[in-house]
């Protein structure tokens, strides 16, 4: 062992032997009896001389206001209340030491002109103890004052009724001569005492100014005299029940008062209180809250008086906490808000003076931490500077966020953080238990071997504060005895046990050195973890992690691989934390470590489920937390389990088995399904078995008759004995806290231990799963830590066993999930080779999305287009650019010929027949791609769309898409037709058709289009045959020419065009529809075929009997019937798009109905004239067909009576009104009249 040549830091500094009971401790009434010690180790801060100048202004503000004031004096234990009085005492008495303290200078002279001149009578108090404020400031106020001046008359504070009866009595039995003799011995009737503090009154007694002195009030002052001179003659023994019962005082206001006027008679300008531990003695007494409230509301008395006092009474209250936070975390709601009531009474009416602890550095320095010499302030200068260069984070944690490099030089060899947790750990504490004192106790008990270089480590101070019997608050007491008991039953036996050493002969040196120091550094992090539970308001000790509990407890954590400290402190952690429930650490990624602290014992509770603690449990157990580990369902069940991964964007599928390689059957070893499979083995086996027998295992495997599998077989190390005892515990754990058993196994203990208990144990799961997690990924070979995790071990090429040639590397991730995907794209890096490494998984919708702009790229003649969504360019550089499709630039997408040329250079050496099945394989060349059928069916598709093929199944054009292209499609080339053809075929397609084609000519529109166009000439050459027949017979029937007629002559080229197209192959359908010969319009066409079917069943309709009947009138309404036919005529004869036969037909239909029922002669019809086209209404560009008029005379029923008949034309909208009105007059005076009107409004001028 190297040993280390720094010198001692006792060599530097002045550290005691010993510390002894009372150390750093002042009380305030030793301290003014030895003024030159008190003002000798005093040392005054920046802070303190302010704290000097506010209580001289206090007092003074009292002194010459005459008004009694009261302030807390605030401060941690050991911030040097008592010490402050004290001085401030000196002050006030004018001591010339105290005076002379030169940080005090300023201080002295700014307020010495209103002291000069002043007596102040200083009254110390000790609190614990007392029975109430009465008995506590009056009975030692009377004490302190019979020490001060023992002939000065007794303060009348004490209850005198009982006294004066008692008085009474002794008076009858000694008679009034002798009774008043005793009681004036001694009194000289105007004299002087002669001890220099004030002029008395020493009037002597007699019956009569007896009896008036009783029959005073309270607060009389012949009365008050009276009481003082039978309690010092005859009754001394009032004074001392009075002090110690409590009972024989007056009331707080009342004796304050008497206090005041006593220390005037003494000669005093002012009385100072300083009542040491009044907070900490009401604390005391917290559960009742009554006495709390009771004595806190006297407090007020201090400063309000219902009686007068002529001289001013100062109190300083020595306040170490917040009485809020000792007594009302112990109280319920109700009476919390009660005991907030009685504060704010008082707190309200007192003055504030703060000793902070920021005091303390400068006076450890001075005090505690005292240099032997200017040479040796120079060594120690210089080792902290070459401390300063730890790493950033070690002194971030050492300095807390309030600490400066400044203060730390102050307080070195200890640190900011462990100074923080000294302050907060004396206020917990008995007061004698300074942070000096213990300081300056670390530093006795490392006297003979802390070094020059060395900080004390935080973990040192447990210890410090664990020693001695010294009483802490009950609540405070009970939480600590429980944390000693924790570390001496529980933690120390687990350190000692897995250092090999015990803590006996660590202190009687006669352990290893090495042992006993590693002993010493582990026992250094636990102890910091259970201070941080003792006070963990601290901020030092907040959130502790592993980084920050090596940090203050710098130099015990040493690693052989500098850098791991951390590292090893969290495995340290996580171990113990799977042995003692009480220790927690989270699962974060730097994990918080804490200890609770509780009194439960959890250990009978685990036994009682000794027995679930089996080999099947064991490995059930394993294969769940493997499992979830791996992200899977914990609980599956079934041989094997299919884990799904993202590799280069396409998702694939493995199958997982868990099992006992050395015991499975050959089938189970080969995959059943054609995927490949990963094997885990167990990580133990039964006794005196290896994972060597694994190995052989699958050497006979390999050995037999199949010998390969699409299977790779992950071995393990075997987990060591103490993981094996972790194991076992985890299962017993988790049975014994599924469901209601805990309750069950719990049932001896109370409600509340109950709980704590069952959150120990769940603690301890959590941590043990945690560690065994850890330990696992030792055992498959992924981790190094912990290292006591496995037993029987595996070389690292052993792990991992391919059953078919595959030879995966041991892989390596940050966990068990990311190194068994690292092992999978081994696998799949092995399968395929030539894999696309797509920038995002590859799924149906993304490819549906880019798929609209790729066929815009292939209607571009260079094969490139803009994309404006940002998205879609974001996907088709991740998808189409690693694919080979093309190139995504920063706005435009280009096709390359990757593809194109591929597969024509394969069809070009294979030839045959180009299937969707050839097509696929070759993408496979000359290295397996391993894509997604959907990816290969986007390559395919766009392929064909390139080269101008369709697919077909036989003869059968087939239209496939992105999710449904069979392998058994074959692509044949599609033959073009030519441009212009295309052209006009996509035109008439839309305007006969009403296809909706789309503009760019390859295989697959071209083809689709075709197909599109046959089916709807299909559909429509059965109406144009009919129509052309049938409007051959009626044109015959009325004797006109069909050659002469549009409508045939438009029907029969739309008939033609459609036999051209059913005629031709499915190649030459565009061009039949490009090279029909259309004899009119395609407008007319387009009417004509879109009009067959309602044209058809108009001429086959039965109004044809009515006009054939026409034919045969030979009376007067035979011109009119040759009007009607005429016009019919007319109406097949023209276009559809001239004249709607149908509407026409009706209308002709019901003139024939009505010529046919006239009697009447009728006048011959007038030729025919323009109308507007039915149903168009009054357009401003009619379409106008030859109008058939009606006869003159209105169609009439056989029985009417026409009444008046009528023709008017040409009116303008005057004369059409007044028409309107002389009809409504006529038909005004005969309610059987009707009127049947006919109208036509026209338009004067040309027709455009």
């Amino acid at each position: 062992m190297t040993t280390d040549s720094r010198p001692l830091i006792r060599d530097l500094i002045d550290i005691p032997e010993h510390v002894h009971q009372g150390d750093f401790v002042l009380k305030l009434a030793d301290g003014l009896g030895h003024a030159k010690a008190t003002v000798r180790d005093y040392v005054v801060t920046p802070q303190l001389e302010l704290c000097f100048d506010d209580a001289l202004g206090f007092i003074k503000g009292a002194v010459t206001g005459g008004t009694s004031k009261a302030a807390y004096l605030h401060g941690s234990f050991g911030s040097g209340k008592s010490h402050f009085m004290a001085v401030l005492t000196l002050l006030l008495a004018g001591d010339p030491d105290a005076r002379s303290i030169p940080e005090l200078a300023k201080v002295v002279v700014r307020h010495d002109e209103w002291i000069q001149g002043r007596r102040f009578l200083m009254v110390p108090y000790h609190m614990i103890g007392a029975s109430d404020l009465e008995s506590a400031i009056l009975g030692q106020y009377a004490r302190h004052v019979r020490r001060l001046h023992p002939d000065a008359p007794v303060p009348g504070f004490y209850l005198s009724e009982t006294l004066f009866e008692d008085a009474r009595n002794l008076r009858a039995n000694l008679g009034d001569a002798a009774f008043f003799a005793k009681l004036n011995a001694g009194k000289e009737e105007n004299g002087d005492g002669g001890d220099g503090w004030g002029t008395l009154d020493f009037g002597l007694w007699d019956a009569g100014s007896f009896d008036a002195a009783t029959a005073e009030p309270v607060t009389g002052d012949e009365r008050q005299r009276l009481i003082g001179d039978l309690v010092r003659v005859y009754f001394a023994g009032y004074a001392h029940v009075a002090t110690n019962k409590g009972n024989a005082f007056v009331s707080l206001d009342e004796g304050l008062a008497i206090m005041s006027r006593h220390a005037q008679s003494l000669g005093y300008d002012a009385v100072i209180l300083f009542l040491d531990e009044l907070i900490l003695w009401l604390a005391t007494h917290a559960a009742d809250v009554n006495f709390v409230s009771r004595e806190g509301s006297k407090l007020s008395k201090l400063v309000e008086a219902l009686n007068s006092r002529p001289i001013p009474l100062v109190s300083f209250i020595a306040r170490q906490r917040d009485l809020r936070e000792l007594v009302g975390q112990n109280l319920a709601g109700a009476l919390q808000l009660q005991f907030a009531d009685v504060l704010k009474h008082w707190e309200a009416r007192f003055h504030r003076i703060t000793l902070e602890d920021r005091n303390l550095p400068l006076i450890a320095q001075k005090r505690v931490l005292r240099p032997l010499s200017p040479t040796a302030k120079e060594t120690l200068d210089g080792a902290f500077d070459d401390f300063l260069k730890v790493r950033r984070e070690v002194l971030d944690t050492l300095l807390g966020s309030t600490g400066e490099q400044a203060m730390f030089r102050q307080v070195y060899p200890f640190s900011p953080a462990l100074v923080q947790t000294l302050i907060a750990v004396s206020s917990v504490l008995q007061r004698e238990r300074t942070a000096l004192k213990l300081m300056s106790q670390l530093l006795v008990e490392r006297r003979n071997e802390l070094r020059l270089g060395q900080i004390i480590p935080v973990g040192d101070l447990f210890d410090a504060i664990a020693e001695g019997d010294e009483p802490f608050s009950e609540a405070m007491k009970f939480h600590f005895e429980n944390a000693k008991k924790l570390y001496r039953t529980k933690l120390l036996p687990l350190l000692e046990r897995q250092n090999g050493v015990s803590w006996t002969e660590v202190e009687a040196e006669t352990a290893d050195p090495a042992k006993a120091q590693a002993l010493r550094n582990d026992a250094r992090l636990i102890k910091t973890l259970l201070l941080a539970a003792l006070v963990p308001e601290v901020e030092a000790l907040k959130g502790l992690t592993a980084p920050r509990l090596a940090a203050l407890n710098h130099g015990s954590v040493r690693s052989p691989i500098p850098g791991r400290e951390n590292n090893m402190v969290l495995t340290k952690l996580k171990g113990w934390g799977g042995e003692v429930g009480e220790i927690k650490t989270t699962e974060d990624a730097n994990p918080v470590i804490s200890i609770q602290i509780t009194g439960v014992d959890t250990d009978p509770i685990l036994a009682s489920v000794a027995s679930e603690d089996n080999p099947g449990n064991r490995r059930r157990l394993v294969r769940s937390m493997l499992f979830e580990m791996l992200g899977l369902p914990p609980d599956s069940d079934g041989f094997f389990l299919e884990y799904s991964m993202v590799w280069r964007g396409i998702r694939r599928q493995i199958n997982i088995v868990y099992d006992n390689v050395r015991e499975m059957a050959d089938d189970r070893l080969r995959n059943q399904d054609g995927a490949w499979s990963v094997i885990f083995d167990f990580p133990f086996d039964e006794p005196n078995r290896w994972p060597a027998d694994d190995i052989a295992r699958l050497q006979e495997f390999k050995d037999g008759p199949v010998g390969r599998s699409d299977t790779i077989v992950w071995l393990p190390s075997f987990l060591s004995d103490k993981a094996m005892r972790d194991l076992g515990t985890l299962v017993k754990l988790n049975h014994l806290l599924t469901g209601e058993r805990f309750a069950d196994h719990a049932r001896h203990l109370s409600a509340v231990d109950r709980d704590q208990a069952r959150a120990l144990l769940a603690n301890q799961r959590s941590q043990l799963q945690q560690r065994l997690r850890a330990c696992l990924e030792v055992a498959y070979g992924i981790a190094s830590e912990p290292s006591d995790a496995v037993g029987a071990t595996l070389e690292a090429s052993q792990h991992l066993q391919s059953l078919n040639g595959f030879k995966p590397a041991l892989p390596v991730g940050a966990n068990f999930k990311a190194a068994f995907e690292k092992l999978l794209e081994q696998l799949f890096g092995y399968l395929y080779p030539a894999h696309p490494n797509f920038g995002t998984e590859v799924r149906l919708p993304a490819l549906r999305k880019l798929q609209p702009d790729i066929e815009r790229a292939l209607a571009d003649p260079e094969g490139r287009v803009f994309i404006a969504d940002k998205t879609i360019r974001d996907s088709m550089r991740a998808i189409a650019n690693p694919l080979k499709l093309g190139e995504m630039g920063e706005t435009h997408f280009v096709l390359t010929r990757h593809w194109r040329s591929h597969f024509a250079q394969k069809h070009a050496q294979q030839g045959g027949a180009m299937t969707v099945k050839s097509l696929r394989a070759w993408m496979d060349e000359p290295q397996r791609m391993g894509v997604s059928r959907e990816v290969q069916n986007l390559v395919i598709l766009t392929y064909a769309e390139q080269t101008n093929r369709n697919f077909f199944k036989g003869t059968a054009l087939i239209r496939p898409t992105l999710d449904s292209l069979d392998d058994e499609l074959e692509l044949r080339e599609q033959a073009l037709p030519p441009e212009e053809d295309w052209r006009l075929a996509v035109q008439r397609a839309s305007s006969l058709f009403g296809l909706v084609p789309p503009d760019l000519r390859n295989a697959t529109n071209v083809a689709k289009l075709s197909a599109q166009i046959a089916e709807r000439a299909a559909d429509l050459r059965p109406k144009l045959d009919a129509l052309v027949r049938d409007l051959g017979h009626r044109l015959a029937a009325l004797g006109i020419d069909a050659d002469d007629a549009n409508r045939m002559t438009t029907a029969r080229s739309a008939q033609a065009m459609l036999v051209a197209i059913g005629a031709a192959t499915s190649e030459k359908v565009i061009t039949s529809l490009a090279g029909a010969e259309l004899r009119t319009t395609e407008t007319d066409v387009a009417k004509t075929l879109t009009s067959a079917g309602e044209v058809g069943l108009a001429l086959r309709d039965s109004s044809w009997k009515v006009f054939e009947t026409l034919r045969q009138l030979a009376d007067h309404r035979q011109a009119a019937a040759a009007s009607i036919l005429d016009r019919i005529g007319q109406t097949l004869s023209m276009d559809e798009r001239a004249v709607l036969l149908k509407p026409s037909l009706d209308d002709l239909h019901g003139r024939a109905l009505k010529l046919l029922t006239d009697t009447a002669p009728a006048q011959p019809a007038p030729p025919p004239t323009p109308t507007t086209r039915p149903g168009i209404g009054f357009s401003e560009e009619p379409v106008t067909i030859p109008h058939i008029a009606a006869p003159v005379e209105p169609l009439v029923e056989p029985d009417d009576v026409v009444i008046t008949v009528d023709d008017r034309r040409n009116l303008s909208s005057g004369e059409a009104a007044d028409l309107l009105d002389r009809l409504k007059r006529e038909l005004a005076g005969h309610p059987d009249y009707r009127l049947n009107l006919s109208w036509k409004i026209v338009r004067k001028g040309r027709r455009p």
